[in-house]
């Protein structure tokens, strides 16, 4: 497995991964039209125009997972202060792998130290049951939005995962 830097000439595998992610893992937690409405090309577009903080995880030359993360948390993020995990997606077939914890990593290089905070889709238990593994927890914050409801999660700061 390599992990790589999201630039404009792989942009576009940036935006099948998270797309086809959300079609294997979303189907029955969120509404459908939202998953067959999906456009890859949209989330290719938004790497390209903001290509930091976002990588790549291949197998071979198959794109098989994607992160995203800002240095500095949304503003509705309960701490504004922290860095945030904006998209983990991992192709169904590469679970348990290593991936997702491989993009964390990188994502998180140099700020290891800082609080990071994510919000995680109410009953994808699999992506909580990680984040949990990889030392994140509840605030109790909840965003509730187009018959989604997703929980915040924030990771202490630390030296290693």
């Amino acid at each position: 497995m390599e992990i790589v830097p999201v630039t404009a000439e792989n942009a576009c595998d940036f935006g099948r991964v998270i797309c086809d992610s959300w079609g294997q893992t979303y189907r029955g937690l969120i509404p459908d039209e939202i998953l067959d409405n999906r456009n890859a090309e949209r989330w290719a577009e938004r790497a390209r125009l903001s290509p930091e903080g976002k990588y790549l995880a291949y197998v071979g030359d198959k794109a098989v997972g994607a992160v995203g993360m800002l240095k500095s948390a949304r503003n509705f993020c309960t701490y504004a202060d922290s860095c945030e995990i904006v998209a983990l997606y991992v192709l169904k077939g590469y679970h348990r792998r290593g991936v997702g914890r491989a993009l964390m990593e990188k994502a998180l290089e140099g700020n290891e130290g800082r609080d990071t905070t994510l919000f995680v889709l109410k009953g994808n238990d699999n992506a909580i049951s990680f984040y949990r593994h990889m030392g994140f927890e509840f605030t109790g914050r909840t965003l509730d939005e187009g018959g989604m409801t997703e929980l915040e999660m924030m990771r202490k700061g630390k030296r290693h995962l």
